[in-house]
């Protein structure tokens, strides 16, 4: 069967058309590339700004299975590669439970520091909080990747911004209307937010 499918193929390469056509696609693809995908940013396989969805965040990070968004829930450690993404949708929907009304944002002036929130019953001695304050010395590397907002009918893909590292400054609360705590954890990124998209996110 597959050594038929084959040879159907070669025929078919053979026909000028189908050729230049399988020869456009290659081209457009490489060019694609060339263009959106090739630089890299530092030891990682994402481009700053380019938009990525959930399965392409673990896959381009090397974890060994895809996670559902549910079971990401905001943010997810995978201790094989010591790789933490950290997804935030900017703007919450007002029908969404408290405990789900995180009050991300970046601190007004600035397009290199983001104030974040834990997930809900979180203490600072919670391990995964721990593990965003400890990053560095435990050798884990924090992703941000960055979108409007869930509802987005364009796309459900995020902006990857970079590495960010905790700047220190904490503050564990309980969120209103409920009886949970969470730490809210000041951030740094490694590059400023490119200007454009830093106000497409904050302000339109």
């Amino acid at each position: 069967m597959i050594i038929n499918q084959r040879r159907h193929f070669l025929k078919c390469y053979q026909i000028e058309i189908f050729y230049n056509v399988i020869k456009e696609l290659v081209d457009f693809g490489i060019s694609r590339y060339e263009r959106d995908y090739k630089q890299s940013y530092d030891v990682t396989d994402f481009v700053l700004y380019q938009k990525y969805t959930y399965e392409d965040v673990c896959r381009l990070l090397n974890w060994e299975q895809n996670e559902v968004p549910l079971n990401i829930g905001g943010y997810k450690y995978d201790k094989k590669t010591k790789t933490f993404p950290v997804f935030i949708n900017y703007d919450k929907s007002e029908d969404i439970s408290d405990t789900t009304k995180y009050e991300d944002h970046f601190v007004p002036g600035f397009r290199d520091r983001l104030i974040a929130i834990s997930k809900s019953g979180r203490s600072l001695q919670s391990e995964d909080v721990q593990n965003f304050l400890k990053a560095k010395e435990r050798g884990i590397r924090v992703e941000l990747f960055v979108r409007k907002n869930k509802d987005d009918k364009i796309s459900k893909e995020f902006y990857y911004l970079g590495h960010m590292t905790a700047s220190g400054n904490t503050k564990e609360f309980t969120m209103p209307n409920t009886q949970k705590t969470a730490v809210e954890i000041e951030w740094i990124l490694d590059v400023p937010v490119r200007e454009d998209i830093y106000e497409y996110i904050v302000n339109s």
